[in-house]
């Protein structure tokens, strides 16, 4: 009609996983939003209830892996070191001699979202899975079972944990990055820093 749509809508956020998990599995909702493309075995369980996906791409999203601006000795990694980070380096002194011998905080978004399961894929995923079969899921294990790491849903915790310390690094999208700069600085990925042209050029490692 004219007024356009005049009934109650409901929005939850709860992880791009869960998301498509509520469309997909349960059919409760009508919309899906996610950060990343349907995997196979979630169109399978959409078709599963009867209902056709339709896709709309309504932007380019780019990951910030940030720190402290207390932290004075990284401001680029490589994609390889990232993996270290966040998998079994205990020290920075792990990752490059020359960095503090001084435990790695970490802090990751949940496993119900879109922003942990492609930072599984793009960064765990190619230092860990080196053969599709034999090794899958050891990319997610790797992170998973990193000590000093805490994951949340919730952005606003992940942003406090990494302000909390010199040692602590975090993940997040770079829009709310963008917003929340404050005590945060974002580390350039393979010499690239993160910005809006660098990720809608796909030149930034982090971008999708």
């Amino acid at each position: 009609e004219e007024e356009g749509f005049t009934g109650n809508l409901t929005v939850d956020s709860i992880g791009s996983g869960a998301g498509i998990d509520r469309f997909c599995v349960a059919g409760e909702t009508d919309i899906a939003n996610a950060s990343r493309a349907m995997k196979d075995s979630e169109n399978e369980s959409c078709a599963g209830i009867g209902r056709t996906v339709v896709e709309f791409q309504v932007g380019i999203v780019a990951l910030a892996v940030v720190v402290s601006s207390e932290n004075d000795f990284v401001t680029d990694v490589t994609l390889e070191e990232l993996a270290l980070i966040f998998s079994t380096a205990e020290k920075w002194s792990d990752v490059r001699p020359e960095w503090p011998s001084e435990d790695i905080l970490r802090f990751s978004p949940g496993t119900d979202s879109g922003t942990f399961d492609y930072f599984v894929e793009v960064v765990m995923n190619p230092a860990f899975v080196k053969d599709a079969d034999a090794d899958k899921g050891k990319g997610e294990e790797a992170l998973l079972t990193a000590a000093n790491i805490q994951f949340s849903e919730d952005d606003n915790v992940l942003v406090q944990g990494v302000e909390g310390s010199p040692y602590a690094i975090g993940y997040f999208g770079y829009a709310y990055f963008n917003e929340n700069q404050g005590n945060l600085k974002a580390l350039s990925i393979d010499g690239v820093a993160p910005s809006e042209d660098t990720a809608e050029s796909n030149e930034y490692p982090l971008s999708r």
